[in-house]
């Protein structure tokens, strides 16, 4: 009978335990993260009275005959399942939903807990507040550049100084957009000359009439070139003739109707020679067979051609190369380059900034030109720039390294993509600094000219204001400047055995011989859950299911309790036999 005893005492106790457990699940019931537990029996040792036997060919076998010693506390696992999250609204509350663990720093150990309610501290960790265990995860660089293959240890805490963390970064690309006119008036560089000067002629005799053509200045203002020769000399002589001239005219340049070249006022006559025309200066040195009307001293240099309506003056070569001189009517033509059309001139800025920040606003202007010889051979328009900041020029297309944009037939730009600009700030700042100008996105149809900087990568100096978390973990600071830079993620562990990880207090657990070696990473990779800011997961204990094991174990512990006492009145009545 002291058997059934023990069997009962052994009863008492296991059910005590699971009291014990269920008091600790409703105790429970409102604690953040919490995941309940569950207690389950087996037996103990058994008595065999007699020992099972094998069947024979005259009986058959036997089984066991044992009696229980009682029962024992099996095992006590935590049901790992899901909670419900509860919103707070507070943006440093988070909820897991799914595997894994938030990974805490305590005095330099590393524990892994379901509670999500953190807080900043006042170097703007974030913290447990009630212990001070700081949450872990990968730190972003100066660029918000995560890089989550570092190992997760102790000292990899999560920062957000709000109100203390500045950010400026230097501008390094810019690129450009839009369109340019097509259309555009093109400023006059040339005309070349064809027909013939009679070489039989004389003052008297079959003179070439004036010949006048339009030139452009850069707006589109339309220009006459009147050219006038007279005076025919056969084999001249003299001071500035160059060698082996058959014959010299006089030659008079009119620009609007003001003359602007005159070989009767001290300029060059046009030579005729064996190998062709020519100009001269004072010594007889042969200058080519061109006028440069372009504000220079040179004996075949004229005056520039005035601009109108707020056109630079310009300067226009006048080219007489391809003149014959046969016995014959006089007879001369040309051509000049430059048309009228839309405002050749597009001008934009862009603010850039140096490395502390500060913005520098740069003026682009695009001027359309013609094509040139030496030119890409697809290009059929030419618009050269210049970059300029407080009006220090800072890069033009004339900069070595840099080019004029040039477009071909559909519009597309065929070279000239990518340009450079040097400033030097006067700041305090790195100088001086480059940036790079992307032209990929611009192109040139006959519409108007819209071209402008659409994107720069640099930014003002700004204060940390806010922050936000992502379902990856990722921590992106929002700065008064209006920028967004990633200030780090929050790591995730899992673990093969979960319900393996032994309890600390204070929610936290740590790795246990069997819950396996932690597996941290990002959350959302590698079967690791995501996370919900401004929630918090709520105790999985399911008081039904808790209220009715209490009823179970009442009942079991009060049918224990009865063993005990019927043994008592049992032994009781074998010590009465004696009297």
């Amino acid at each position: 009978m002291l058997q059934a005893m023990l069997s009962g005492v052994s009863g008492l106790q296991a059910h005590e335990t699971r009291l014990n457990v269920i008091g600790n699940n409703i105790a429970n019931v409102n604690t953040i993260g919490y995941k309940a537990e569950r207690l389950t029996f087996k037996d103990q040792l058994s008595q065999t009275l007699a020992a099972a036997s094998a069947p024979s060919g005259t009986n058959g076998g036997t089984n066991p005959d044992q009696v229980g010693l009682g029962v024992t506390v099996g095992a006590i696992d935590a049901l790992e399942t899901q909670g419900n999250l509860q919103s707070s609204g507070k943006p440093t509350d988070l909820a897991i939903q799914g595997n894994g663990f938030f990974v805490v720093a305590q005095n330099g150990q590393l524990l892994y807990t379901r509670d999500g309610s953190f807080d900043l501290d006042a170097n703007g960790d974030l913290v447990d507040p009630a212990t001070g265990a700081k949450l872990l995860g990968y730190a972003a660089d100066a660029t918000g550049t995560i890089n989550t293959g570092q190992p997760v240890t102790a000292a990899s805490s999560l920062n957000i100084p709000l109100g203390k963390l500045t950010s400026a970064k230097q501008t390094a690309n810019v690129t450009f957009s839009g369109n340019l006119d097509a259309g555009a008036a093109i400023v006059s560089t040339k005309i070349d000359y064809t027909g013939n000067l009679d070489a039989a002629s004389t003052p008297a005799t079959s003179l070439p009439a004036p010949i006048t053509r339009t030139v452009y200045d850069a707006f589109g203002n339309p220009h006459t070139i009147e050219t006038d020769f007279t005076n025919p000399v056969d084999n001249p002589t003299g001071a500035g003739v160059p060698a082996g001239a058959l014959r010299s005219w006089d030659v008079v340049v009119k620009t609007d109707g003001v003359v602007a070249y005159d070989s009767t006022a001290g300029k060059s006559k046009l030579y005729r020679t064996a190998t062709g025309w020519t100009f001269a200066d004072a010594s007889g040195t042969p200058l080519g067979a061109s006028i440069q009307l372009n504000g220079g001293s040179a004996a075949n240099d004229g005056s520039l051609v005035p601009g109108a309506q707020g056109a630079a003056p310009f300067a226009v070569s006048l080219n007489y190369a391809a003149v014959t001189a046969n016995s014959g009517t006089s007879n001369l033509d040309g051509v000049a380059d430059g048309r009228s059309g839309s405002y050749p001139v597009r001008t934009t800025s862009v603010q850039v900034y140096d490395s502390l920040g500060v913005g520098h606003t740069v003026q682009f202007q695009y001027t359309r030109v013609p094509v040139q010889p030496g030119d890409p051979a697809t290009a059929t328009a030419r618009w050269d720039w210049t970059a300029t900041e407080n009006g220090a020029l800072v890069g033009s297309s004339a900069t070595p390294g840099n080019t004029p944009l040039y477009f071909d037939a559909n519009g597309a730009l065929t070279a000239g993509r990518y340009q450079v600009l040097t400033i030097t700030p006067t700041s305090g700042a790195a100088s001086p600094f480059t940036v790079k100008v992307d032209n990929i996105k611009v192109s040139q149809f006959a519409s108007t000219s819209t071209m402008s900087a659409d994107s720069q990568d640099g930014f003002a100096v700004g204060t940390l204001q806010s922050f936000n978390i992502a379902p990856d973990g990722t921590i992106t600071g929002v700065f008064s400047n209006g920028q967004n830079r990633a200030l780090g993620q929050i790591a995730l562990a899992s673990f093969a055995n979960p319900a393996g990880l032994e309890k600390v207090g204070n929610n936290n657990f740590r790795a246990s011989a069997n819950s396996g070696l932690p597996q941290v990473g990002a959350p959302g990779e590698a079967g690791r859950g995501q996370v919900s800011p401004g929630f918090l997961e709520m105790s999985n204990v399911d008081l039904a299911q808790e209220f009715t094991s209490l009823i179970v174990t009442q009942r079991g512990f009060q049918a224990n309790t009865r063993i005990v006492s019927v043994v008592d009145q049992l032994m009781q009545d074998v010590l009465n036999l004696k009297q």
